[in-house]
Order: C-alpha cells, then structure tokens, then sequence
C-alpha cells in the first residue's frame, strides 16, 4: 500500500511539473512607456466603480479613475498589486499598459499576481489614469490594490521590508528541506538510514516554496507572473502525502490503514486539477478547497492516532515531542486556512510558518541524531566487517573471506586460476630468530604477492605459510609473466638485504577445468600439488637437473 502511494504520488508530482512547464510558457505582459524614478507616496484620492461585462470570467469588471495632481519635476512609477487579476491602463484613452492571459491559452484563466508597473511624467499633470482590474476568480472581486505614486527603489524598500520576517522564515524553511533531501541522497547507499528524513526534506521543501512564492514581494523580484501564481497551488497539492508518510512512521500504528486515507485522497485531489486544469474547466485555484478539506483531514487522524498512542504504549518522551511538533504544526494549519478564506488570499500568517518550523526544527534534528547513531553503526560494523574478512597481520584477505566469495550465487570459477603460494623455512626463521622477524618475513611476502597480482585478481592468506591468489578473466601466459616477476623481485630484494633472512616462495597455479574439476576447491587443490612441487625443487635444486 505505502508503495501505491508512493508511485501515485510521484506520478501526479510528475504532471503538475510539466504542466507547471507549459503554464510558464503562457503569459504577456506588456508595457508601453519606459520608466524613470522620483517620488513616493500613496495615493487615496480615485473613484472607482464596477462595470458590467459578459466577455468577462465573472461578467463584472471594476474601474479605478486617479487624477494625477502635484507631479513633481521628472518621471515617477505608479505601482499596485493585483492578485488573479487582469489589468488594462489608459490615459486619456490611450492605452499604456496591459497584463492578461495570452488570449490562445490552453491552460488557466489567470494572469497570475503580479506588481504593476506604470511611468508617470510630468507631462501627465492634471490627467487621469484609468485602471481597469477583471479578476479570473470570485475571490479576487473585492480585492482592492494600494496605490503607490513615486520612486521604484523607495516602494521596493518598503513593500520587501514588510514581508522580510516571512520570507527569511520560508528560505530556512526551504534550505533546511533541501539540506535534508541531499543528505538523504548522499547516504542512500545506507540501508539502515532512516528513509524518513527525505520525506521531512520534501514535506519542508514544499512548505519553503509555497510560502516563498506567496509572497507579494516575490512577484517584485520575478518577472514570470503566471508561473509564480500556480506555485503555492502546486506545492500545497504536493505537500500532503510526505507529511503523513513521515508522520505515521512516528506511531506504532505506522500501517494502519487510516494513513493511507489522506493519502488517497490527495492523489485523487491532484489527479483531477490536473486534469481539469488542462481540459480548461476549472484551474488549481478553484479546486484548492478540495487540497484544504485533505489537509484537515489531518486534524483529526493525527490528534486520533496520538489519543492511541497514549493510551496504547503511553506517556514517553518521543511522543511528548511529536504531539508538540503535530500541536504547534497543526494549530499553524488551522490558521493559515482561515485567514486565507478571510482575507480573499491576501495575508499569510507568520504563526503558521512558525509552527512549520518548529515542527521541522525538532522532528529534523532528531532525525539527523538519529541518522547519525546509524552511521556510526554502520562505520563499526564495517571495522568488524574488516576483521572478519582480513588477515590481521597482513591485510589480505583471509580464509573465511575466500570461502565466502567463492560460494556466491554469481560467483563462476569457469574463468578463474588459482595461485598457490608457500613461505620456505618460516619454521627455521621463527625457531632461529623468533616470532618478530617471522612476522616480518611473512609481510614482507605478502606484499610481493599483493604487489604482482593485487590488481589482476584477490589475494588471501589462507593461514600460516600458505597464500593464494584468485584471478578471474586472466589469461595463463599473463599469470605466468606475473610469477616470473615475483620471483625476479624476490632475488632483487634478498640481494638488497643480505644480512635478513632470505624470502622464498614457492608457488604453483592452476586453471579451473570443467572436465576435472568439481568446483574451484578441485582447482585449489591442484595449484596446491603444482606448488609443493615447485617448493621440493626449490629446496633440492639437484633433482631438477
């Protein structure tokens, strides 16, 4: 089920991305004069009416008259924001400035939010502006703008300073999501990380985004409208189904099905806005309170399920911080929902976003604790993991290592020779001049061998005197060509330390053969022969002749 989900969710982020794509592509905004900066100041003094209007997507229009009396000296900026509004400035009957859908549009009735941006000359003293606003939906009919009269920077300075709480909230928000996401990615190798945290990254991600983008300052930095208007709609479709796919992993009742209802019923959300959003009946704004009712699903499955927690496994202190985390996330929730329904869209709430934080701030922290204890564990296992599969005193690997690869489902010795090495006289060495310089001898040997077939093959210390070398797709005439230099480097290196008890190893090597052979231990047996034959010559050099 939590698989569904998962698939569902990814393929519905799939298409409002690329519908978010295509909606990018579609907007105008045009502008008739250039614009030079001087001034500041609001402007009260305007009449305004609404106009009736059947080619409009409400049937009404409102219209905005501002005499533009006193202008200073130069140019100034008439700015106001307008929230799924299209606009139309004239002056004098001319025409300056217009922002509206392109009129082939296939998706959306919006124009998106947008600041409006006017030159005001001396040369209009005396004139009257006339605004014509005809909002896309019913909730942005009785939106009246602010009008601004003055210099660009000084009204940018005002209007950022505004939302500058908000916003630094939002971008830690974001930040925080993201760094979580990368961390995940970074250590998806960890089986035993906790998964989760990517699900937190994702759900503050969304949250960041959305809040970001809702801001009217935003649309002051952005030019493209329209896309930055279907952000908040989208990333609030998004953000449901992280949000309960981290939560329910907090309770013990983690697959319940009542987790999963929200689930479904966000996928079903998302799967009809966009679909209506494309056949042009109705856009993700005039479906988000069907996202809404989703959202308050949670409050009452969360509260519910932190009710059984309690009475189930009782008063703990992870369950104190989750239902601190879920009250202070959830009372954030609540509202955000209803300032929105009062204000048309026009406010956001700083508790809500506080309460995002909070939520994310102690959940994240203790998931990164959390994560953290695994990969300490998972760095001790692999020291264990290091002494069970290699020889202490030399660093090969060892015999249980050897045993263990060569009994692998994948393993095929159809293609592998087997190496077979033996220290002459480590007895004599360790009886005449102890265990130090045999051990010595022994490192010293082991790292010829490493030395000449370490990068063909993997080379053990099967225990004592006795090494081996396991080479797969490796031609005989090159693991010939291998042991001759070994050999070489042995006499080079007994000749640069004449006073040291001289190496010798004796070796022996043999292809597995799908004729004789069993399985690669056959093989190991007869490299083993081949080998105290080598070694027998090596101690009686007479017989050789």
């Amino acid at each position: 089920m939590r698989k569904f989900v998962r698939i569902g969710y990814i393929i519905c982020m799939a298409g409002l991305i690329i519908l978010f794509g295509v909606i990018a592509l579609e907007m105008k905004n045009d502008v008739f004069r250039k614009r030079e900066d001087t001034g500041y100041r609001y402007l009260t003094d305007y009449d305004s009416r609404r106009i009736a209007d059947d080619t409009a997507p409400l049937g009404v229009k409102t219209e905005y008259l501002l005499h533009m009396d006193g202008l200073p000296e130069g140019s100034s900026t008439l700015m106001f924001y307008t929230i799924h509004q299209s606009v139309e400035v004239s002056v004098d009957g001319e025409l300056i400035y217009s922002v509206y859908p392109a009129p082939d549009n296939p998706f959306g009735k919006t124009p998106g939010n947008n600041w409006n941006s006017i030159p005001v000359y001396a040369t209009d003293n005396g004139r009257e502006f006339r605004i014509v606003l005809t909002p896309a939906y019913e909730s942005s009919l009785d939106i009246v703008p602010d009008f601004y009269l003055g210099s660009d920077l000084s009204i940018w300075f005002h209007l950022i300073s505004q939302n500058t709480l908000i916003f630094f909230l939002s971008l830690i928000t974001l930040l925080i999501g993201a760094v979580f996401v990368l961390f995940s990615l970074w250590n998806h190798r960890n089986s035993k990380l906790d998964k989760g945290l990517i699900l937190m990254g994702m759900f503050s991600v969304n949250i960041g985004l959305w809040k970001i983008a809702d801001l009217d300052s935003t649309a002051l930095l952005l030019p493209y409208s329209i896309p930055l208007a279907y952000v908040p709609f989208i990333t609030l479709l998004l953000v449901v189904i992280p949000f309960v796919l981290y939560v329910k992993d907090l309770f013990s009742r983690k697959e319940s099905l009542l987790w999963y209802l929200p689930c479904f019923a966000s996928i079903a959300v998302m799967l009809i806005s966009i679909i209506l959003q494309i056949v042009d009946v109705a856009d993700f704004r005039q479906l988000l309170w069907a996202n809404h009712i989703v959202m308050c699903l949670l409050l009452l499955l969360v509260p519910g399920m932190i009710i059984h927690e309690l009475k189930t496994v009782g008063w703990n202190p992870r369950l104190k911080t989750t239902a601190i985390c879920m009250a202070s996330c959830l009372i954030g929730l609540i509202a955000d929902i209803l300032i929105y329904y009062v204000s048309n869209g026009t406010s956001i709430t700083v508790l809500g976003m506080i309460g995002f934080m909070i939520y994310i701030i102690v959940l994240g922290i203790q998931s990164l604790h959390d994560a953290r204890k695994l990969i300490e564990f998972g760095m001790k296992a692999k020291d264990l993991e290091q002494i069970a599969y290699h020889d202490q005193l030399t660093g090969l690997y060892n015999r249980t290592a050897f045993a263990e690869y060569t009994s692998l489902a994948g393993f095929h010795p159809e293609e592998c020779t087997l190496v077979m090495f033996d220290l002459n006289n480590l007895k004599k060495c360790n009886d005449t001049y102890g265990h130090d310089k045999g051990d010595l001898y022994i490192t010293r040997s082991a790292h010829l061998i490493q030395q000449n077939f370490g990068d063909i093959g993997n080379c053990y210390r099967m225990g004592g005197d006795e090494f081996c070398a396991l080479l797969c797709n490796v031609r005989t005439e090159l693991c010939k060509d291998r042991v001759k230099k070994m050999n070489a480097e042995v006499r080079t290196f007994n000749r640069q330390h004449p006073d040291d008890f001289p190496i010798g190893i004796a070796c022996g090597y043999e292809r597995y053969d799908k004729e004789s052979d069993y399985d690669i231990n056959d093989t190991l047996r007869r490299a083993d022969k081949m080998m105290y034959h080598e070694k027998f010559l090596m101690k009686h050099p007479e017989t050789a002749q």
